[in-house]
């Protein structure tokens, strides 16, 4: 009897010896199997006429993994049903062989590459490729490199560059390929730039990540878990340059490229979906997704062409039916979808999510986990903070942090408890916390993670040319030549669509008047401002008293404080309450002075336009300035205080760029209002205070008055009461002296608060 018990056992143990090894080799055909789908899908998939249709047919994954084949959980029980497709990746993936390079003759003197053939020689697919992007132009001393400056590339030594002259053996990178010149110089070799591989090797930076080790390949989906403060989101920032990777040890690869040299290059392969939901709540989310597509892409795409695109994406996050909603109006679930599908927009080659399913019922965190892995099965790398342990099955890999960024776990999900010891997530956060976590993190240093990471940086890191070649960088204004039209439009749409709260086939009467009413406040307010003016102005207004009364100073001070207020109000919180949104933009490409200058322009208009009611209304009730220098009626008045209101506005620009918090936007303009109206001229007499004088100088209430003042002789009309300010002279040179101060005032307003949010956005964590 305990011979047949032994023999039994024996057999037992052989038989699991070999359904082990059964399952090691299932798992890794399967792998290499549906690697090679994937890579011939993105080939087909580029040149296909149907592409769509081939994503959608191709995009299945079957047949999936036998159920014996699955991995065991702690209790002995696999995930029938709820198993990736896709297997965990094997230790010792089957490489693909790598293509011949394609050769590219340069008989021509010159051969353009672009998106479109005609007009371009060589055709080029991708996201961003205009349809003449750059070219190619023989010389004697080697190839000349010209781009059109459309953006996105190409980049030389990780640069994005205007013109360079290259050299045969050199390269220049675009898209996601590398083009050498052959040795000779007649001809281009072109390859593969690397594969969508991140490696990370001992990247360090003081209070954040400590030794952080892992390499992730190609085609899977990595979710990142631990407790809260234990530098999860640092990862990402360092990726996207806002922690000094420079001053940090350790190493950072993406697609074989360093990211301390191919930084800029590197920023535009990635796609970030931060925790909080940064976008426009009052568009709808059709809107939203074609301002971000048409920000950040060159193509001039037809709108059925983008709008195709997005209802595809849309349509694999299950946001078909809510394309024509206000995302004010969406649950913060589906508002976490649209952030995504923002950034599918660019099909970034490394897409990484700080918390997407948060806020997310059971059923939605696992579609939208699985639309992440079927992206990732494209042949891109995809990296997701969670906190939600439900469905982490639906990752390919599982990295565990500790406090102070830690790396204690690297591999399969599912296991992370066994490995580590713990019975439950709970258990696993509370050791995370603790100080049980460091033996936990020094023998993961000495594990399998941290040297294959250590192997894969060495190589990236002998791969890599030691070359520093001049290059003229590309003119940042083209950049922003070619934003500037979209974001003028859509600031336009956002004041427009500020005062909407309902979609538009739920929105009564009074909803709309709502919206009206709420677009139109800073007009109501000019008009009701000037009316009350009028109303506590003698009736002389700006003409000559008839009486002992000399109510044109009054009226001068109530029209010119009026419209300083005016312009402020009109900017003052606007990059404020927008920062995040920006940020997020400025990642993607978006161009601060583009930005700027489009705020400038649709607030400039409205400046005009209150300055227009303004003056109108005031006439309507008072009479207008008795002296004239070169116009009659009201028109010197209106361009004093048109010229004051968009002075006021840029300030209030300045003043949102340097607040951090709305309060203190809120604190700076009642401050700048206080010192405006105190140093105007007529509330105290500047005329002989050199000191009050000097302070007043950059005040656009200052120089607005005396505009307003010089023109209408404000010194004869109010002989008795008013002071004798040198700055209101009755002359033409004066007024157009004053007038031309407010214009340089409004330039370094505008200046400082674009080198302001530039500084801001580009400074490091």
């Amino acid at each position: 009897m305990v011979a047949a018990r032994e023999r039994l056992a024996a057999a037992i143990e052989a038989e699991e010896r070999h359904l082990d090894a059964a399952r090691v080799r299932v798992r890794r055909i399967h792998e290499h199997t549906h690697r090679r789908l994937a890579t011939y899908r993105r080939r087909l998939v580029r040149s296909h006429p149907q592409s769509e249709w081939v994503n959608s047919v191709l995009g299945v994954l079957d047949p999936s993994v036998p159920g014996w084949a699955l991995p065991i959980l702690l209790n002995g029980e696999t995930v029938p049903g709820q198993m990736p497709a896709r297997p965990l990746p094997p230790d010792d993936p089957i490489e693909e062989e790598q293509p011949s390079p394609t050769l590219i003759p340069l008989q021509a003197s010159s051969i353009t590459f672009g998106s479109a053939t005609p007009p371009s020689d060589v055709r080029v697919t991708g996201y961003g490729v205009a349809a003449r992007h750059f070219t190619l132009t023989r010389e004697p001393e080697g190839v000349r490199l010209r781009d059109h400056g459309h953006g996105h590339g190409p980049y030389v030594d990780g640069r994005p560059v205007r013109s360079v002259l290259l050299r045969p053996g050199e390269h220049f990178d675009f898209v996601d390929r590398r083009y050498r010149i052959t040795d000779d110089g007649a001809a281009v070799a072109v390859t593969a730039l690397g594969r969508c591989r991140l490696v990370v090797h001992d990247l360090s930076s003081p209070g954040r990540l400590a030794h952080m080790s892992f390499v992730q390949r190609e085609g899977t989906l990595v979710a990142i878990i631990g407790p809260s403060g234990a530098g999860k989101s640092s990862l990402f920032k360092a990726l996207l340059g806002e922690i000094d990777v420079a001053r940090s040890a350790g190493s950072l690869y993406f697609r074989g490229l360093d990211l301390r040299q191919y930084a800029e290059q590197i920023r535009t392969m990635l796609g970030y979906v931060p925790q909080d939901d940064a976008m426009y709540h009052t568009l709808t989310v059709r809107g939203l997704l074609r301002y971000a597509d048409r920000l950040r892409s060159a193509v001039a795409a037809h709108h059925g062409d983008r709008d195709r695109r997005i209802e595809r994406i849309c349509a694999g996050l299950d946001l078909t039916g809510h394309l024509d909603r206000l995302v004010s109006t969406l649950s913060g679930g589906q508002r976490k979808r649209v952030s995504i599908a923002m950034e599918m927009l660019s099909e970034p080659d490394l897409l990484m999510l700080d918390e997407p399913t948060s806020g997310l019922d059971a059923h939605r965190d696992r579609e939208v986990m699985r639309s992440l892995r079927d992206y990732a099965a494209g042949g891109r790398t995809v990296i997701v903070i969670t906190h939600a342990p439900e469905h982490l099955h639906l990752a390919d890999l599982v990295l565990v942090l500790a406090r102070d960024g830690l790396p204690i776990y690297y591999g399969p999900p599912r296991s992370e408890r066994r490995a580590l010891g713990v019975g439950s997530y709970a258990d696993l956060m509370q050791l995370l916390a603790g100080p049980a976590a460091e033996p936990l993190a020094a023998a993961y240093q000495q594990g399998q993670a941290v040297g294959e990471a250590s192997r894969e940086a060495a190589d990236a890191a002998a791969a890599l040319p030691d070359t520093a070649r001049a290059i003229r960088r590309p003119w940042p204004g083209l950049a922003a030549a070619r934003q500037l039209p979209v974001l003028i439009h859509r600031q336009f749409v956002l004041i427009r669509s500020q005062g909407l709260t309902r979609n538009r086939g739920e929105a009564t009467r009074r909803d709309r008047l709502r919206a009206v009413l709420v677009a139109a406040a800073p007009l109501v307010i000019a008009a009701v401002g000037a009316w009350l003016a009028a109303l506590v102005t003698g009736a002389d207004g700006l003409g000559v008293p008839t009486g002992d009364k000399e109510p044109g100073l009054t009226a001068i001070s109530l029209l010119t404080t009026l419209s300083m207020l005016n312009g402020q109000a009109l900017t003052y919180s606007n990059l404020v309450t927008e920062y995040e949104i920006i940020r997020r933009e400025h990642r993607t490409g978006l161009s601060v002075p583009a930005l700027l200058t489009a705020k400038f322009l649709v607030f400039a208009a409205i400046a005009m336009l209150q300055a227009a009611l303004v003056t109108v209304v005031f006439l309507q009730f008072r009479p207008g300035p008795a002296h004239q220098l070169a116009a009659t009626g009201g028109v010197e008045l209106f361009a004093g205080l048109a010229a004051l209101t968009m002075a006021s506005m840029t300030l209030g620009l300045l003043i949102s760029a340097v607040a951090r918090r709305s309060e203190q936007a809120v604190a700076l303009t009642t401050v700048a209002a206080i010192a405006q109206i105190t140093l105007n001229g007529i509330t105290s007499d500047m005329s002989g205070n050199r000191l009050l004088s000097s302070l007043a100088v950059v005040l656009p209430d200052r120089w607005g008055l005396a505009a307003v003042a010089a023109s209408s002789d404000l010194r004869s009309i109010a002989r008795l009461t008013a002071p004798h300010d040198e700055l209101w002279r009755h002359t033409s040179g004066q007024w157009l002296f004053d007038l031309a101060v407010l214009g340089l005032l409004t330039v370094a307003c505008f200046a400082a608060a674009v080198t302001v949010l530039r500084r801001r956005l580009r400074r490091p964590s």
